[in-house]
């Protein structure tokens, strides 16, 4: 059995995984086993089977929306958005299955590579443990996606009653609410209780797999620049000082553990870095370009802002804390570079020795191949090596962005055009 003071990346993202199942995601026995052995992931289980349930209500409700919108209505921007958030989080919640499936594989390749990192002298004490961190940031995330949430259902609910009171009240209330905002799916579909909650189930679940695919790629970068940090505070206490060969060789070796573990992740977080990436920034683009022709109620104008202010935050959240890996993974070279010379000494690796001859000799600077190594390596998650998450990219996704908004205004309707709201075309008021 594992001690319990060990601050393992595990330990310290399962109860959100254990959460995560209640919305279809991570269908996982044995979180809290006492050892990574006892996480088991059955296909035919009960939460793998809610999980499918959730890709079959998903893909169903995506086929409306487009079959919809292509036979009855207009596709337009709203309708193309709509398809573009049920397709993104979809292949977002597939490719989390995937890693479920293969978590207890992963966590013990994980283990493995960041056990050097779990005892002295690498291992520390202090109130912000890397669970204590992971606790903070997700539960900061779910309390704002809850406020988004139930600041989203109160304002569609106020347009809702000022509809029915001011446009069409032959209708009954909740059967004009559910039709006014889910027209695609009940137009194939009549009105009834199942059927709502079963739309209000995978509604939910939808919102929820859009935040956690962000949260997961920031407990992700945690855990691995984590390790980072603990190896710099730890290689810092030989910075200019005369240490022998070997002292530096352990470090390379250490480091390179690291290193390992970031490209081995970085292969498995590939995909669903691409769809939070590419979910996060057209929304951003959509959302922003949105702001200049909605006119609304100060609820839902209250709305509207927070949501895409959590947006944003979300987003920013998720590359600083992401680039924060690279960042890490560079800080050691100000403690190479401090080396005293006479420390560059040279790693001699023999070989077998036959009739008194040496076969092979390799020769080679101890701290100069670190900072080879160190400078040369690819120490960040990517999306499938098209963008990499480094600080560089949150300036070329900022300056996308300001461009995007500078030719859209030229685009945008004028304020003065107004549509009338009993037309059904006025989704906020």
């Amino acid at each position: 059995m594992e001690p319990p003071e060990i601050d393992d990346f595990h330990r310290a993202v399962r109860p959100f995984l254990l959460i995560s199942q209640l919305f279809s995601l991570f269908p996982l026995s044995g979180l809290y086993g006492t050892s990574l052995q006892d996480i088991r992931f059955r296909w035919f289980g009960p939460g793998t089977i809610y999980s499918f349930y959730f890709f079959l209500s998903g893909l169903l409700t995506l086929t409306a929306h487009i079959y919809y919108s292509v036979d009855v209505d207009t596709l337009g921007t709203s309708e193309i958005s709509n398809i573009v958030y049920y397709t993104l989080n979809l292949s977002g919640a597939i490719a989390l299955l995937a890693i479920a499936a293969r978590w207890r594989t992963i966590m013990e390749k994980w283990r493995s590579l960041e056990e050097t990192f779990l005892h002295p002298p690498y291992s520390e004490r202090g109130f912000w443990s890397l669970k204590r961190v992971v606790a903070a940031i997700g539960s900061t995330m779910f309390v704002l996606a809850f406020v988004e949430d139930n600041l989203h259902v109160a304002s569609v609910y106020y347009t809702n009653l000022q509809y029915y009171k001011r446009c069409d009240n032959s209708t009954p209330f909740w059967v004009l609410f559910y039709e006014r905002e889910h027209p695609k799916f009940f137009h194939y579909l009549p009105y009834s209780l199942p059927a709502v909650l079963l739309l209000e189930l995978t509604h939910k679940i939808f919102l929820y797999v859009w935040t956690f695919m962000d949260l997961f790629i920031i407990f992700v970068a945690l855990g691995l620049a984590r390790r980072y940090d603990q190896f710099y505070r730890h290689a810092i206490h030989y910075k200019g000082r005369h240490v022998m060969s070997t002292v530096w060789q352990q470090l390379r070796l250490d480091y390179g553990k690291i290193s390992s573990l970031v490209t081995y992740m970085e292969g498995i977080m590939a995909p669903i870095i691409v769809c939070t990436t590419a979910s996060d920034l057209y929304f951003i683009f959509y959302q922003m370009f949105n702001s200049f022709q909605f006119s609304a109620s100060l609820l839902s104008e209250l709305y509207f802002k927070f949501s895409l202010a959590f947006l944003i935050f979300r987003t920013l959240a998720m590359l600083l804390i992401a680039s924060n890996i690279h960042v890490a993974s560079l800080r050691p070279l100000d403690i190479l570079r401090s080396v005293p010379m006479s420390c560059w000494t040279i790693d001699v690796s023999t070989g077998l020795l036959q009739n008194g001859w040496l076969l092979s000799i390799l020769k080679y600077f101890q701290v100069q191949r670190f900072t080879q190594e160190l400078l040369t390596g690819k120490h960040c998650l990517s999306g499938h090596g098209f963008f990499f998450l480094n600080r560089s990219v949150i300036l070329a996704m900022a300056g996308t962005l300001i461009t995007y908004e500078l030719v859209m205004l030229k685009e945008v309707e004028s304020a003065h055009e107004k549509d009338d709201f009993c037309d059904g075309s006025k989704r906020l008021y």
